[in-house]
């Protein structure tokens, strides 16, 4: 009686990195839609600068762990302000106390204790949790069987 062997792991384990990829690709595209109406829903859109760059990027671990992550967020210089706050409005007690005075881009003056958190991206996260457990359970398995 002969015993045949046969290692399937390989071809496993490359469904499962695209199954992992496409899982990603899919809660990261749905947690940066849901960070955009956050800002949208704030009403914190002057030029929607800040709105109109979140987006998503694909890290993948060259290493022995060859593991995957996404990174969402904004190169905006205005992102960090908008989630954590400024002056007074600061999380954490961090920001400039008694406010003070700026001018905006057309010249007129302005007064301001700071901007208030709207956590835009935390929010994010958190809104769509379950969603994105969801999306994890349906892509992870598909194609094994």
């Amino acid at each position: 009686m002969a015993i045949k062997y046969e290692n399937n792991f390989p071809a496993v384990e490359k469904l499962l990195d695209s199954n992992v990829e496409s899982a990603i690709i899919a809660a990261s595209e749905l947690v940066r839609s849901q960070a955009k109406a956050n800002i949208t829903a704030e009403d914190r859109v002057d030029t929607g600068n800040l709105r109109d760059h979140i987006d998503y990027k694909l890290v993948k671990d060259s290493g022995y762990s060859g593991g995957m992550a996404s990174q969402i967020g904004s190169p905006d210089n205005h992102a960090i302000y908008n989630e954590f706050g400024t002056g007074e409005f600061a999380e954490n007690g961090a920001g400039r106390k008694g406010g003070w005075f700026y001018r905006a881009a057309d010249g007129t003056p302005h007064f301001t204790k700071g901007l208030k958190p709207i956590k835009f991206l935390r929010n994010a996260f958190r809104d769509t949790k379950q969603e994105v457990q969801n999306i994890y359970q349906q892509e992870l398995g598909k194609g094994i069987k």
